[in-house]
């Protein structure tokens, strides 16, 4: 499994919008073409998927993802002059929430296909860092790609959009899960772990994570001795659309047996708990997969093409933030290197190996979150922090902290 120095946990999704109105209109769209099947590429971006829509004739990235609305940039809504129709209280993944504008856009072209009288919230995404990062234009959400078949075939990065199912090639060793359509389009599913049912599981390609289930989960699993194979972290554990969580005790459990409709895993996963309500299964998990979402049947079909290979968990046992041209470090999992040496969330980090990290640009932090601090392949790295005004080197090796 990836360390947690590897990438920066983003959820994007909305869990909740006010508004009867606003509800009724992310049900309308439509699709121009009657007989469509087209096949576009995509790009990975922190984790998450990119795709190319075309807006007012001119082509722009967005994130895909089936955990959100629609989502238009605010600079991209001004050049549009496009005029807001309602508003809505909306909430974020981390919790927080704001008063989210909402506009109505004519025609949204991907591959050649048009989306048309589609509803997107309007957000500021370079207030948050890590989404500038990206150097998006906004949200691609299920409320547009509920009026489509999606085949996505991870592997190979590249997107089947089409009007149905049949004409498609799908093997017959798919397995599939029933989904429940939430009033912005997104799918959930019920899975099955440890032995405890679970419902309202968001298949949410905004979250670049792999499974992640809430505290009540770990609750349940813990109290009837289901989940006894765990590391506790602290700290900020993701980024939303409205910047970092709060910081709070999370945990990385090992999951020995979980079934997602007719789909049973072969092997045990390492899974997240955190939060309230955050039970995702986000892109890291559906790597290993070729997934095609049909909102007229209800169905996801899984279709496996890689075999998965998280069953343990190596880490360093830090995270990052970046704030005012500085670096901090952000969490700490226990039993690790980081929890080891005495590394403390708020600790400034000067110096990692040879990069000096003293003060760095925005430009540099998301230049290095592409490319990774470290190459995967290392074991060790010194890092030299700044607390309370004393600089200390402190030497740390990636530990296995969870396995079989």
């Amino acid at each position: 499994m990836k360390s947690l120095l590897k990438i920066i946990p983003f959820t994007l999704l909305f869990l909740n919008c006010g508004g009867s109105k606003i509800e009724k209109l992310l049900k309308t769209g439509n699709v121009v073409q009657k007989d469509f099947s087209v096949t576009i590429p995509f790009e990975y971006r922190q984790g998450l998927m990119i795709i190319k829509a075309e807006i007012g004739g001119n082509t722009y990235d967005f994130i895909l993802d089936t955990g959100a609305s629609n989502v238009l940039s605010k600079d991209l809504n001004v050049k549009l002059g496009l005029q807001p129709i309602d508003a809505a209280l909306v909430y974020g993944s981390q919790g927080a929430s704001q008063q989210l504008e909402y506009t109505s856009v004519k025609t949204i072209t991907i591959g050649g296909i048009g989306f048309t009288n589609t509803i997107a919230a309007i957000h500021d995404f370079n207030a948050v860092t890590e989404l500038a990062c990206m150097n998006i234009k906004g949200i691609i959400g299920a409320n547009l790609m509920r009026q489509a078949v999606w085949d996505i075939d991870f592997k190979n990065q590249n997107i089947t959009i089409t009007n149905t199912e049949e004409s498609l090639e799908i093997p017959s060793e798919y397995k599939e899960a029933k989904f429940f359509i939430g009033y912005q389009g997104t799918p959930s599913i019920i899975t099955n772990v440890n032995g405890i049912r679970v419902l309202n599981n968001r298949i949410d390609t905004g979250y670049n994570g792999n499974i992640s289930f809430s505290k009540l989960e770990f609750q349940k699993l813990t109290k009837d001795k289901k989940l006894t194979n765990y590391v506790t972290g602290t700290g900020i554990t993701g980024v939303g659309i409205y910047g970092a969580g709060k910081t709070e005790t999370f945990y990385k459990g090992l999951i020995e047996k979980m079934t997602l409709g007719k789909l049973t895993l072969d092997s045990p996963i390492v899974a997240s708990f955190s939060g309230r309500n955050r039970k995702l299964i986000g892109v890291e998990f559906l790597k290993n997969y070729r997934v095609i979402f049909n909102w007229n049947t209800r169905r996801i079909k899984f279709i496996e093409t890689t075999p998965s290979s998280n069953s343990s968990f190596d880490t360093f046992g830090y995270g990052l933030s970046f704030e005012e041209n500085k670096i901090y470090i952000r969490s700490i999992i226990e039993k690790s290197s980081a929890d080891r040496s005495g590394l403390q969330i708020g600790d400034q980090v000067l110096g990692l190996n040879d990069i000096d990290c003293s003060t760095i640009s925005a430009e540099q932090w998301c230049e290095k979150s592409k490319n990774d601090w470290i190459t995967p392949s290392e074991k060790s790295i010194t890092m030299t922090i700044n607390r309370d005004n004393k600089v200390t080197k402190i030497n740390l090796e990636k530990l296995e902290v969870l396995k079989q």
